[in-house]
């Protein structure tokens, strides 16, 4: 899986990535070009877990109560989407600026 940057805009892969901190939806990533702290909006990895795992209870629910598709299969077409669109819209985004570049911008 190929990532990139919001600091310095290179791309990396997650396997050259040596720093972390933080556990579960909080884990901030160092990037290995500039060093700056990286991670994930925790409200869109929420929004996109709870659409994916609506949408399976949905099809299990569909796929053994018959009689209810009518209802089942509006909720799984909007979990498709609001999986799509917070996969979409989850980038990377800079928690802390490199201390290199925090010197520079003083002067």
């Amino acid at each position: 899986m190929a990532l990139q940057c919001a600091h310095c805009y290179k791309h990396f892969s997650i396997a050259k990535v040596t720093e972390s901190r933080g556990k579960g939806l909080s884990v901030e990533v160092q990037c290995p070009h500039c060093a700056a702290w990286l991670g994930h909006n925790k409200a869109l990895a929420l929004i996109k877990i709870i659409g994916f795992y609506s949408g399976v209870i949905a099809a299990l629910v569909a796929y053994f109560l018959e009689d209810i598709t009518h209802i089942t299969t509006p909720l799984i077409i909007l979990a498709v989407i609001v999986v799509g669109l917070s996969h979409i819209m989850d980038h990377l985004k800079m928690v802390e600026a490199p201390e290199d570049d925090a010197s520079i911008n003083k002067q």
